[in-house]
């Protein structure tokens, strides 16, 4: 089991952190960058690599996320030709920068391509760059499936090519990936078993000669100011999804955008997961302005599984004696939850205090909070993970309750992705008798 750190344009992470590997994202950084940067012992982390093509966000709106879709369209999969070639004789890099987000919403596609020719270039490309790249496994490129009647053709033929070129390269060893990208939609209006999409998924991808699936849930009906995957159904099929891949299947199953959920995905049988702190790393919405934006400090607890607003409710709390209860404790955080336990304010800590872009300590505590956790979960298997994931996330429904009590109603807390949570991995355990 092995918790990853996804990884934006800075490669380094504090020391105090040691997650078990890296997933690189397409979107962090142009190609041409990527291909020039050094991937060496300055970053231990990185020793054990993943690169996660994107090709599932080629729906996104180019006005939107600019700069994230000038990046994208210099790897060839997403079907960009008409893109200037960053040379660096000519140009530096934030010259060709602001030449290509200038001309992007002009040239970029918003779909991925359907083209026979056009796809089998392109799965060539994305897995010789990651053979390249140097990674522990090769993760295919997928399109996302947004509709919830499809046949699931389009990605079939993505998969049955990439698998095709892979067939011709037989000095590769490393494990091989099909990347399955839903859509929320798909999946938050039946139940798991009653599902056909989900069948097809299970029954065509299993059948394919792949060593894992790498899982990806774009959760378009979630609200905008929120991180946290908040459907009980999206996240059963998920489960179910997982399970059948990994028990029935025999196949590797990573996960990824679904922050500590990812540890109870790991109790259905998932090898991997992978998050970040920032949204655009946290979690997968095509609506969302992967741009960026004003980024403030919260604090994340692990016991009761939320992001606790620190402009005054994280005060609120500890003043009502509650810290004791939902406290996480890091070296990141230790100096807060000192300052807090001695009746100080969260502006008394500079760290800490709730300003725009201060958010460095409140990211590596996060990190540092599901390097904790996937430790402490790696200690328990079968049945014993899942019960101490169900008690975990009963514990952290029935504080999160008391917190949206004493907070009231107008809170910028969320906490009723926890009760999603827990209803769904309840329903998973007895969906399938586990």
């Amino acid at each position: 089991m092995a918790f990853l750190v996804n990884l934006g344009y800075a490669f380094g992470i504090p020391k105090t952190i040691e997650p078990d590997g890296s997933m690189i994202l397409a979107s962090a950084m142009p190609m041409h960058q990527l291909e020039r940067r050094r991937i060496d012992s300055r970053y231990p982390h990185m020793t054990t690599r993943f690169f996660d093509p994107q090709l599932y966000l080629a729906a996104l709106d180019a006005s939107a996320s600019t700069k994230h879709c000038a990046k994208l369209a210099t790897y060839p999969w997403f079907g960009v030709t008409d893109l200037d070639e960053y040379k660096s004789s000519e140009q530096t890099q934030a010259t060709w920068t602001k030449k290509a987000e200038k001309r992007i919403s002009s040239i970029w596609p918003a779909r991925a391509p359907r083209e026979s020719d056009v796809i089998h270039d392109a799965v060539k490309e994305c897995i010789d760059f990651q053979y390249r790249l140097g990674c522990r496994a090769t993760i295919l490129p997928g399109p996302l499936t947004a509709h919830p009647g499809g046949d699931y053709a389009e990605e079939l033929f993505w998969l049955d090519s990439a698998l095709s070129y892979i067939e011709q390269k037989p000095e590769s060893k490393v494990p091989v990936f099909a990347t399955v990208a839903l859509t929320d939609i798909c999946v938050r209006y039946l139940d798991p078993s009653e599902n056909p999409l989900l069948e097809i998924i299970l029954d065509t991808v299993s059948a394919r000669e792949v060593d894992g699936v790498y899982l990806i849930l774009e959760q378009a009906s979630e609200p905008a100011d929120s991180r946290h995957c908040g459907s009980t159904r999206a996240l059963r099929s998920l489960l179910h999804l997982v399970h059948h891949f990994s028990e029935d299947c025999n196949l590797q199953v990573g996960v990824n955008f679904l922050g500590a959920f990812g540890l109870a995905c790991e109790a259905a049988g998932a090898k991997f997961w992978a998050s970040g702190w920032y949204k655009s790393v946290y979690r997968f919405r095509i609506a969302d302005k992967l741009d960026g934006g004003r980024a403030y400090p919260s604090y994340w607890t692990y016991p009761a599984a939320i992001d606790v607003h620190l402009e005054k409710e994280f005060d609120i709390l500890n003043r009502k004696g509650l810290l004791s209860q939902f406290v996480d404790r890091t070296t990141a955080s230790a100096g807060l939850l000192r300052a807090a336990e001695q009746g100080a304010r969260v502006d008394n800590v500079p760290t800490w205090a709730y300003r725009q872009s201060n958010i460095r300590a409140a990211k590596e505590h996060f990190l540092l909070s599901m390097v904790q956790a996937e430790r402490l979960h790696s200690q328990y298997s079968g049945s014993s993970r899942r019960n101490f994931v169900e008690k975990w996330f009963l514990e952290a429904a029935r504080l999160s309750s008391k917190i949206t009590e004493e907070i009231g109603g107008d809170r910028r807390t969320k906490t009723n992705h926890v009760h999603a949570w827990k209803d769904a991995f309840v329903a998973y355990r007895q969906d399938h008798n586990v």
